[in-house]
């Protein structure tokens, strides 16, 4: 048997991010492009893995635009089976999400496994009558679909893998709004390759969402976003997956990845300080990157990222000023400052190099945790939890998410202090080894 299928996700319409419409405006245009092209290519279906809406709370207009690509593939004949992201879900009260209502007015298929009373956990068929079900067979295919569900997707993959059968026709696919560890720093509930081993048996193709970072691992794969979510995925590539799939071939699928055109250009220009120059000599650093730097196409995202350990006061740094000849020279949509500069003696800066933020927010986290007697012992290990819990708060994990995580990591590190020798005695303003020499503990 022979079909195709789009794999798409996290869309994120409505985000107006840095609060500018244009922004919520070319979220909109890559979605309309990759509906366009899945009525070009004459798709069989799409899957949607988690996050079309950047709010669950999304406004008229938003859905409005979400409708309208999802009106477009029903006319061309393309079932669109989706499951809810982190982005997506109704999280404090248990109000009908969007993607409910969507599904009511019969624009896709959403999928999610039952939790009965008794908290058992099933994955039903998908009744077109109550518009609610856990897989459809479609186009020769078996669908599965489990919403986000954080650090707990592994627990609850475990209940419910032994339920997931193969398709009739020999082809099936499982979406999932989760990340793999290690695919991008700082990711809180990644699945890692062995959990997934339990769904090998019957499943060929894990289609997965949430993180926004293209990933093709044997039978894993994640598309990425449709659109830049943040600076830092400036680099990447943002599209979706055209899926080919021949039940009679050896390897079943061919999978390609598709980019979408014409996405706004994200740039950088970054300044870093030795420690040594004055306020004045940095500002005319800064001047001079500026000038120096290639073209850079007019109406772009523009960082002006400031790092690097500072002999003078961050904040005495002119950076409307800096702001201005940016603008002047290249005609951005935005300038975006970031201001990572530090005074001597916070960060390890043995090399001078420019911190990315992530470690510059780890350094310093650390180096307050340190300055607690009680916590000095493990403050690696405090330092990430913290950051764990803040960051899982910015993904608008569910507290009971973050919950979980905290039960999981809590024992860990109370059973090492427990089972460790009394720390060395130290004065209360050094650092300690990580910061000192700039490796990790």
């Amino acid at each position: 048997m022979r079909f195709r299928f789009i794999h798409a996700a996290d869309i994120h319409l409505g985000h107006a991010q840095y609060n500018l419409d244009e922004r919520a405006d070319d979220f909109g245009r890559a979605y309309l492009e990759m509906v366009e092209y899945a009525i070009a290519v004459r798709a069989d279906f799409l899957l949607l893995a988690g996050d079309l809406f950047h709010h669950a709370k999304a406004d008229a207009w938003t859905l409005r635009q979400a409708m309208a690509g999802l009106d477009q593939l029903r006319v061309a004949g393309i079932p669109v089976l989706a499951i809810e992201g982190n982005h997506d879900a109704q999280h404090y009260f248990k109000n009908m999400s969007w993607m409910e209502f969507l599904c009511d007015q019969q624009l896709l298929v959403l999928l999610n496994m039952t939790t009965g009373a008794n908290g058992y956990k099933s994955f039903l068929p998908f009744d077109p009558k109550t518009r609610r079900g856990g897989w459809i067979d479609i186009a020769g295919a078996r669908i599965y679909g489990l919403k986000w569900h954080g650090v707990a997707t592994a627990r609850v993959l475990d209940e419910v893998s032994g339920q997931i059968e193969p398709g009739p026709n020999g082809y099936t696919a499982m979406m999932l709004h989760a990340g793999m560890q290690g695919q991008v720093p700082h990711l809180h509930g990644g699945l890692t390759p062995n959990q997934l081993d339990l769904l090998r048996p019957a499943v060929d193709y894990v289609a997965l969402g949430h993180v926004h970072k293209r990933m093709r691992e044997d039978w894993i794969f994640n598309p990425g976003s449709t659109e830049t979510n943040s600076i830092e995925e400036m680099d990447w590539p943002h599209g979706f997956f055209e899926v080919q799939v021949d039940t009679e071939s050896d390897g079943k699928q061919t999978v390609q990845a598709v980019e979408i055109e014409g996405l706004r250009p994200f740039r950088r220009i970054s300044v870093t300080a030795e420690g040594n120059e004055s306020l004045d000599e940095f500002v005319q650093c800064a001047e001079e990157n500026i000038a120096k730097t290639g073209t850079i196409p007019p109406g772009s995202v523009i960082e002006l990222s400031l790092g690097g350990i500072a002999a003078f006061r961050r904040q005495d740094v002119p950076v409307d000023r800096l702001k201005e000849i940016v603008e002047a020279r290249f005609h951005p949509l935005v300038v975006r400052l970031r201001n990572n500069l530090v005074p001597p003696g916070v960060i390890s800066g043995r090399n001078r190099e420019r911190l990315s933020r992530v470690e510059l927010e780890r350094q310093i986290v650390e180096q307050l945790v340190y300055q607690h007697v009680e916590y000095r012992n493990r403050a690696a290990a405090w330092s990430r939890l913290i950051l764990d819990v803040k960051n899982m708060a910015g993904e608008h994990s569910l507290p009971a998410s973050i919950v979980d995580h905290l039960r999981q990591e809590l024992p860990k590190i109370t059973a090492t202090v427990q089972s460790a020798s009394s720390p060395q005695p130290a004065s209360a303003g050094s650092a300690p080894e990580t910061l000192q020499a700039g490796r990790e503990t």
